[in-house]
């Protein structure tokens, strides 16, 4: 059955004059005031713009309720005092097998070697970090630690491109999750030190783009919320949402809903942007029309994981001719670790056989079930390796994760006395089952290589029963998977000017964050898309601030 779309409030661009009266007007417009929202206002005024921000809901977007990870390094202040040797050139040889060619060379080498300088203006903006080093594996650590290894950069073959580096730089602020901290520090410099230059309305929603008979944006029109009791009401119910995002998404979106019953009567407006358009307003995983349209209905999970993004940005740029790339990836989350013996467990799929190295970043894990399996997949551990996780979990480490390790292991797990009875019970064939765990255990009995390289720390023979299969697919149902989508609008890679299908830019109109393809449009580490959302805002507010071309298209 084809999803119902219940965000189609966008309508196709309108040419007007632009010796329109225009309700309000600014140098450059964005849309969204998440990471890159934020990013390209800051950048924009401090260039000497006048700039208007327009977010949907309360402002602070899915970046506000993230881990608050920034993917950084080439030399950061904190790689330094942590005694992490990294340079950019080792970041970029890292970087292109992660992000598999979605940007140019050109691009990425820029990406690194802005890195550390873009997490010094995070800093500058009041954002901390800390040196604050976790060596261990682990999904997230949380905002207790300042640096850790957040994707695959210790395992094959990603190190075989370049030297280990851990270049995951956790905002430090309150909580387990802090990417609160981020966006507030953001946030704040707008409201403070860049008060004069920036304005910004919350309770927006941005609905049509303006152009001149050219095609060149001129500005838009939008909504907001009338009164101010029915924002103040919304603000509240939206924050109450967005406390149960990350870990119920549909408990949060059906207090979200409650929000739309307050403001029935909106004010429509029109805003001229007299250098530019930035939408920076999210992704569309909320968005289920979108999502199965992008994939053809091949989604393997129902957990949504964002703050209702729902692809609204992206549907405007379309309307213009916008062109659209990478719609249909989307990052699976599939974390297992914490508890680290969780590492010391073969994956394997339907037909009995291994299907990577269990250490890789969960995302990437993820991938390799869906490439391979159909996205499904299952530890298999004996008792003395079951018995090694429960003692896991008796140490300490984040609630959160202690509830994960809980799930996967009473309400994931399958057991049997036997491994070819284990694998009867799965509908595994036994004889490949049992070829694959003997294969893992003779190579660690005669001294050799891991089959995919796994490291020694986390290999340990598997011999005693009774056996346990604990199922990691990525629609189980014991363990709910979240997703996010990666895909969005072209854009120019020196500017972020949204492109159309002949190459062509739209002038006046960037776009960037998740409403734009960028470095993680391939494939998901964390802090990856908060650093692209930094590195693609500041570029895109940078330009539609400066650009000559504009200024005399538009004048």
């Amino acid at each position: 059955m084809k999803a119902r779309n219940t965000f189609d409030f966008v309508e196709a661009p309108a040419v007007v004059a632009d010796s329109n009266v225009w309700d309000r007007t600014a140098d450059v417009v964005v849309v969204g005031l998440g990471a890159a929202g934020g990013a390209a206002a800051i950048e924009a005024a401090d260039q000497g713009a006048s700039v208007l921000v327009l977010d949907r809901l309360n402002g602070g977007g899915a970046s506000a309720i993230s881990g608050g990870v920034v993917y950084a390094g080439g030399g950061t202040r904190q790689q330094l005092e942590a005694g992490v040797k990294d340079d950019p050139d080792n970041m970029f040889h890292y970087l292109k097998e992660q992000v598999a060619g979605i940007v140019s060379d050109a691009t990425l080498r820029d990406f690194c070697n802005q890195s550390a300088a873009n997490l010094a203006w995070l800093e500058e903006q009041g954002a901390r970090f800390s040196s604050r080093l976790m060596t261990q594996k682990n999904s997230f650590p949380g905002g207790a630690w300042g640096l850790y290894y957040s994707g695959n950069e210790a395992y094959a073959p990603f190190s075989d491109k370049a030297f280990p580096a851990p270049r995951g730089h956790i905002t430090q602020a309150g909580g387990y999750a802090t990417g609160h901290g981020l966006m507030k520090a953001l946030i704040g410099t707008i409201k403070s030190r860049l008060r004069q230059r920036v304005e910004v309305l919350d309770h927006c929603e941005v609905f049509q783009l303006l152009t001149n008979a050219q095609g060149a944006v001129l500005g838009l029109r939008c909504r907001r919320v009338g009164g101010g009791l029915a924002r103040g009401m919304r603000r509240i119910i939206n924050s109450a949402a967005n406390s149960f995002m990350m870990g119920m998404p549909g408990t949060g979106g059906a207090i979200r809903r409650l929000a739309r019953h307050f403001g029935d009567s909106d004010e429509v407006f029109t805003v001229r942007a007299r250098k530019g358009v930035v939408l920076a307003s999210g992704g569309f995983v909320f968005n289920r029309a979108m999502v199965e349209a992008a994939t053809q209905g091949k989604v393997y999970s129902q957990m949504s994981l964002g703050e209702e993004c729902h692809g609204s940005g992206i549907q405007l740029g379309q309307g213009l001719g916008g062109a659209v790339g990478q719609m249909d990836r989307l990052t699976y989350w599939r974390f297992y670790a914490p508890p680290v013996h969780f590492l010391n467990a073969v994956l394997v799929g339907p037909n009995g056989r291994r299907i990577c190295n269990e250490a890789l970043y969960g995302a990437t894990v993820a991938d390799r079930m869906i490439e391979q399996t159909d996205g499904r997949g299952w530890l298999i551990l004996d008792q003395k390796t079951l018995d090694s996780v429960r003692a896991d979990l008796k140490q300490k480490m984040p609630f959160v994760q202690k509830i994960l390790g809980w799930m996967y292991l009473n309400r994931c797990r399958t057991s049997a006395p036997t491994l070819a009875a284990l694998a009867t019970v799965l509908d595994v064939d036994p004889s490949a089952l049992d070829a694959t765990v003997a294969g893992y255990n003779q190579r660690i009995e005669a001294g050799m290589e891991d089959e995919f390289r796994k490291p020694a720390a986390y290999r340990s023979v598997l011999s005693g029963g009774p056996w346990h299969a604990v199922d990691v697919s990525i629609g189980a149902p014991g363990n709910p998977c979240f997703f996010l989508t990666l895909g969005g609008l072209r854009v120019d890679e020196s500017s972020g000017q949204v492109l159309r299908s002949d190459g062509s830019t739209i002038a006046g109109l960037y776009a960037a964050g998740r409403s734009a393809v960028g470095i993680c449009s391939h494939t998901y580490i964390s802090g990856l898309s908060l650093a692209d959302c930094i590195y693609s805002g500041r570029r895109a507010g940078r330009h539609g601030a400066t650009s000559l071309e504009r200024r005399d298209a538009l004048p």
